[in-house]
């Protein structure tokens, strides 16, 4: 993990230390996604975990201070290693958790810092990104090559089951949206399944990073509208990969899908994509009012949509896309539409 760049982010401002309660993405971050309790300090010097003695966690790069007594122990700690100006994320900030922090320290807020500090990937997290990406692929193919399913909850119910059998649980709550749903973007699974498009948005976390893809197959024959349709958008999402480079404004990308959809764009509700990492909405964000930049290293998602609430057609194709030495499609599955046939149409 980046610990220099914090290290020169503590000299440069002045501070004493950041601290990150267990709630913070960044906690997450830095314990490699595999610890979230307790009180971390990042310092000059040293990097701490202050717990109770109910945890006694490994975590290369910290020293763990137990407490007995809390509040005690945790005035000796903050005397001891001369803790009195820190930076905080104040958006992540509980008010309980500001107030405590208001009794001991002068807080100075970090802004973007560590949001800026997760964009661009180490080769140990796009590991863990690639690896929760290969088994969302195979999820995906499990669904198809096995469809006997008949409500989309079915679908939802074999996606969780399957990402605890192979990962450590889902990414987020799936979305599986059929037929009118479709242009629900965030629909909750209920419906029976019926003819027409079907949109499945999951991802998987594997070992505190998290993958996120979208396929839109269809039940039963499509219409040749419908499948005009869906070919422009598969159309706009390629090229809107082939688009992306290190350097680029994530806002100009988003305008560049924009003018691709022409007279549909009424029909694209929201943003191209964002950042991924331990967390499902990172930096960068791929929207029109984002003034994030693409860089090397950088791990996301590139997702155009189409509502149409008139017609009842919803399509989504998101893959999950890592800027290394050569751009890379992380997310494989095929992007032909898939036509499934069940019995029961």
């Amino acid at each position: 993990m980046k610990f220099l760049e914090v290290k020169q982010y503590l000299q440069e401002k002045k501070l004493d230390a950041i601290v990150l309660f267990s709630n913070h993405p960044a906690f997450k971050y830095f314990t490699r996604g595999g610890f979230e309790h307790g009180i971390m300090f990042l310092t000059k010097k040293n990097n701490y975990l202050f717990l109770s003695r109910l945890y006694n966690p490994r975590i290369e790069g910290f020293r763990v201070i137990h407490w007995r007594s809390f509040e005690k122990d945790f005035k000796s700690f903050i005397r001891k290693h001369k803790l009195r100006r820190i930076g905080v994320d104040t958006p992540e900030l509980l008010v309980r958790q500001k107030s405590f922090l208001r009794k001991y320290f002068k807080i100075k807020k970090t802004g973007s810092f560590l949001q800026n500090l997760r964009i661009s990937k180490t080769k140990e997290e796009v590991s863990r990104i690639r690896k929760a990406c290969n088994i969302t692929n195979t999820i995906f193919y499990e669904i198809i090559n096995n469809f006997k399913f008949r409500r989309e909850a079915d679908i939802l119910r074999f996606i969780k089951i399957k990402a605890l059998e192979l990962a450590d649980g889902t990414a987020f709550e799936p979305i599986v949206a059929n037929a009118r749903n479709a242009v629900i973007a965030h629909h909750e699974p209920h419906s029976r399944l019926r003819k027409g498009f079907l949109i499945l948005d999951f991802g998987v976390n594997y070992k505190g990073y998290l993958s996120d893809m979208t396929r839109t197959v269809y039940l039963g024959t499509p219409s040749k509208k419908e499948k005009r349709i869906y070919e422009k958008i598969r159309s706009i999402q390629e090229a809107c990969i082939e688009k992306a480079e290190p350097g680029l404004r994530a806002d100009k990308l988003y305008d560049y899908s924009l003018s691709l959809f022409g007279s549909d764009k009424n029909h694209f509700l929201h943003g191209l994509g964002h950042g991924i990492g331990v967390e499902i909405h990172e930096k960068p964000s791929l929207s029109p009012e984002s003034k994030d930049v693409l860089v090397k290293g950088s791990v996301f998602t590139i997702e155009p949509g189409y509502y149409n609430n008139k017609t009842g057609v919803g399509i989504r194709i998101e893959d999950d896309i890592y800027l290394g030495t050569k751009k890379e499609v992380l997310t494989k599955p095929t992007k032909e539409l898939i036509c499934l046939q069940p019995s029961y149409l």
